[in-house]
């Protein structure tokens, strides 16, 4: 790669005019230079066409595209048909509605040449709500006592999806993102990544380059109300049972903290359809198809049933009964949400 790869800058829009402006001047103020800026509008009702039109007069580095009809409507989609317009050795996917430091560019090309043959480079971003100058924590940090991997199966994700920046030939091996999701979007992609590549570089010593405008995309922690949902539920766990067996069938030396993390989450959602919804047999159906991939079946799927009987019973008298007394160890973990750290941590301490 040259020691000035253009950078395509990707980005899905549906509905967001309120914050575009603010978003494509971000990347207008770069002090790198080397970039193209493609855009694939997915039929917006408001007047974002307008807006995006107005920019490629002032910068012909922008391009703005309408998704195809034929395609389905979705964020993803709108990544896809967007990689396929750009040329760039360097990818970097945006929402329409985030901000990035005027250094950002420059910062990652610099990375990317110190650290030179990598699929991908991580960078620290940080949460903000109205304005940049509310940006009071980082969306996530690293912890150097985990794998990255175990974060994300257990659903701690260490970047969100402007957080890395990619090399086209590891998009092409990533094939993109999956046209069918409608939530956690980019968090299939960020884990088939950790799955099928180790080599890659976290630059998390280096200040905040993007700003991810909180709301719809808060700390999955202030998210719970999907679980009370019995259609909502089925949904999520339908989309990670996909990535369970993904990681099953691609990751043969797991290790216990990843495989504790990949179980956990997975028992999380599945033992809810019990404990919230009544629905023991499909509770135990799943849980027994789940814990026969796990090596140590048996005491798997014993201690996730007397977990479920524990929790059942505490949902319905109080949390009165101590889990740890009849488990030797917490394994699943029935309470793996409470670790997750997204948007925890301040950023006036160092990442």
């Amino acid at each position: 790669m040259e020691a000035n790869p253009l950078v395509s800058i990707i980005i899905p829009n549906y509905n967001k005019a309120p914050y575009l402006r603010e978003t494509l001047d971000s990347v207008l103020a770069q002090t790198y230079t080397n970039w193209e800026c493609i855009i694939v509008d997915d039929h917006s009702t408001d007047d974002s066409w307008d807006i995006l039109e107005g920019y490629t007069i002032i910068d012909s580095r922008f391009k703005i595209f309408r998704r195809p009809d034929p395609f389905p409507k979705g964020g993803n989609v709108c990544r896809n048909c967007a990689f396929d317009s750009s040329k760039g050795d360097l990818i970097l996917y945006l929402d329409s509605d985030d901000i990035l430091a005027n250094f950002c560019f420059e910062q990652r090309v610099n990375a990317v040449n110190n650290f030179p043959n990598k699929d991908f480079w991580a960078f620290t971003t940080a949460l903000f709500q109205k304005d940049l100058r509310d940006a009071k924590y980082y969306w996530n940090v690293d912890d150097p006592n985990e794998s990255d991997l175990s974060r994300f199966l257990r659903m701690d994700v260490l970047w969100q999806t402007s957080g890395p920046i990619y090399s086209r030939k590891f998009v092409e091996k990533l094939e993109g993102f999956n046209p069918k999701t409608k939530f956690w979007q980019d968090y299939e992609v960020h884990l088939k990544a950790l799955i099928l590549s180790n080599n890659y570089q976290k630059c998390f010593d280096l200040p905040p380059d993007v700003f991810i405008r909180e709301g719809d995309k808060s700390s999955l922690s202030r998210s719970t109300p999907f679980t009370s949902d019995l259609n909502i539920l089925q949904t999520r766990i339908q989309f990670l049972e996909d990535m369970f067996f993904f990681t099953v069938e691609n990751c043969k030396n797991l290790s216990e903290e990843e495989l504790h993390s990949l179980i956990s989450f997975q028992y999380f959602l599945t033992v809810q359809l019990w404990v919230k919804h009544g629905k023991f047999n499909l509770f135990l159906k799943k849980w027994k198809q789940y814990s026969s991939k796990i090596n140590r079946r048996g005491f798997v799927f014993l201690n996730g049933l007397v977990s479920a009987i524990i929790l059942k019973l505490n949902n319905r008298f109080g949390n009165k009964i101590n889990l740890n007394k009849f488990l030797s160890q917490e394994f699943p973990n029935s309470k793996i949400l409470g670790l997750v750290q997204i948007g925890q941590h301040p950023i006036n301490l160092k990442p």
